[in-house]
């Protein structure tokens, strides 16, 4: 009796693995949104913006600028930025492997004397690039009216920035290990 209950839950089981949705071959589960804070890596990063904290709705900045952001459709550093162009991973020195969260910026709200993350020009992109466990983040930002991918002819980078996690490795949620 107790062999045909294992046989009957085995086969159950099987079943219900193959009828399981599943990645195709050589693509992970959908990242989750990158979420946390880091400080600044590079100098313009410590120059121009100071620390940065990423959340869903947008990124805030230790100078004070904010960026409200709707994220859209996640890219690979090996993705071209433009028509003809360079990819992400040629724009941020780094790996093709490169996890890029693309996101559009629906607003930057200044302080008094501050200036914006493209100069006197809008943003209209960022892109935030960073690696599995997310130690670093370079963020390009993007002036233009297209979204930056491989037809897009009027985008362009006009800001790069390089932050690091404070306490070493993050997971894909955003908590320190």
């Amino acid at each position: 009796m107790r062999v045909l209950v294992a046989t009957a839950l085995l086969v159950a089981l099987a079943a219900c693995e193959d009828a399981a949705p599943s990645a195709p071959r050589g693509q992970g589960a959908e990242t989750p949104p990158l979420a946390g804070e880091f400080k600044p890596a590079s100098n313009t990063a410590r120059g121009i913006t100071g620390a940065m904290v990423i959340q869903r709705a947008g990124v805030t900045f230790e100078n004070g600028v904010t960026l409200y952001t709707r994220t859209l459709n996640p890219r690979r550093g090996g993705d071209l930025i433009a028509k003809n162009g360079d990819s992400f991973a040629a724009a941020i020195v780094g790996p093709g492997s490169l996890n890029v969260e693309l996101r559009r910026v629906t607003e930057q709200v200044l302080p008094a004397g501050v200036i914006g993350l493209c100069g006197a020009e809008q943003p209209q992109y960022v892109a935030l690039a960073y690696d599995a466990r997310a130690t670093s983040v370079t963020m390009l930002v993007f002036s233009g009216s297209e979204p930056p991918g491989p037809e897009a002819s009027n985008s362009r980078v006009c800001a790069r920035f390089g932050y690091a996690a404070p306490d070493g490795a993050r997971t894909s949620e955003g908590v320190v290990l």
